[in-house]
């Protein structure tokens, strides 16, 4: 009886412990939401090589409108990158994405009060 109890113990925590063994998912940058709308910015940086300048500082520029809420500043950078000619089909596509998401937020931005 007594040994039966021991081997029930001995069962039981490794049990707990092969159960708690297991990495963390790690999961990527999210899309954030702003006004209701998700802008997938992680997803258009992810998919320009960090190695083209000009490229990399118009996703900083649109990133800094993103940030300090200048969301209609962000439609002419995102309009000129989408018209560079190096881009590939899935970096247009990515980038017109967001531009429909930044649409859709300004759209859906409150009204900001005139002084």
């Amino acid at each position: 009886m007594n040994t039966t109890k021991w081997i029930a113990g001995i069962l039981m925590a490794a049990t707990l412990v092969l159960a708690g063994c297991g990495k963390p998912k790690t999961v990527g940058p999210q899309a954030m939401e702003i006004n209701g709308v998700k802008v997938d910015l992680p997803k258009m940086q992810a998919a320009f090589p960090i190695d083209k300048p000009e490229l990399a500082d118009s996703i900083n520029k649109i990133r800094m409108c993103v940030r300090y809420g200048k969301y209609a500043d962000a439609l002419p950078e995102l309009d000129k990158l989408a018209a560079n000619p190096g881009l590939t089909d899935a970096q247009k596509a990515v980038v017109n994405e967001v531009m429909a998401q930044m649409k859709q937020v300004i759209t859906k931005a409150p009204a900001t009060p005139t002084q």
